[in-house]
């Protein structure tokens, strides 16, 4: 199922449509779903599951937000295997993408998304990374994956799983 590798730094991706789909995974969503009613529920489909397998080491990747309302992002490689415990997971920044900006634009746009940030003095909160611990928010807001310091050995790459429901400009939380 790992059979995108065309991202930066040998990170491997796998997507729903691509065979990153079982039983599991559709449990998993449909179990968020009922447990988060007020976040999630009926109101915001499920539209994209993914998942990425970083390289063991890798630079801060650039920020970015996604195309859906909601973000449900989890970690599911042992704590073992990360040597930065204070690090690898989340910068989430208290900005959102601009309702007018293009998917691109949101989210390949480095040095827009950059220059946006920059000129609202956005700093970003760090989610340190633990096994099994998901963050969830809004999509609009811009995130990304900070420097990454995991034990050397493929069992040990930082596995991250994330479910995006709903969408950004029909009923995305940015706009309430």
């Amino acid at each position: 199922m790992w059979l995108t590798n065309r991202y930066d730094h040998g990170r491997l991706g796998a997507f729903f449509r691509d065979g990153f789909s079982c039983p599991l995974l559709a449990q998993i969503a449909e179990e968020l779903r009922a447990a988060l009613p007020r976040v999630i529920g009926r109101r915001h489909p499920l539209r994209q599951i993914w998942g990425f397998k970083y390289a063991n080491t890798q630079p801060c990747l650039g920020s970015h937000a996604d195309f859906a309302a909601v973000n449900v992002n989890f970690w599911i490689t042992p704590d073992a295997a990360n040597l930065d415990p204070g690090g690898g997971g989340l910068h989430l920044y208290d900005v959102a993408a601009p309702r007018d900006w293009t998917f691109d634009m949101y989210n390949r746009g480095g040095d827009r998304i950059r220059e946006l940030l920059q000129s609202l003095g956005a700093t970003p909160r760090h989610i340190p990374y633990r096994y099994n611990r998901a963050v969830i928010f809004d999509s609009d807001l811009f995130h990304a994956t900070p420097a990454l310091r995991f034990r050397e050995g493929y069992e040990n790459r930082r596995v991250n799983v994330t479910f995006l429901y709903g969408d950004r400009l029909r009923d995305g939380y940015a706009a309430l």
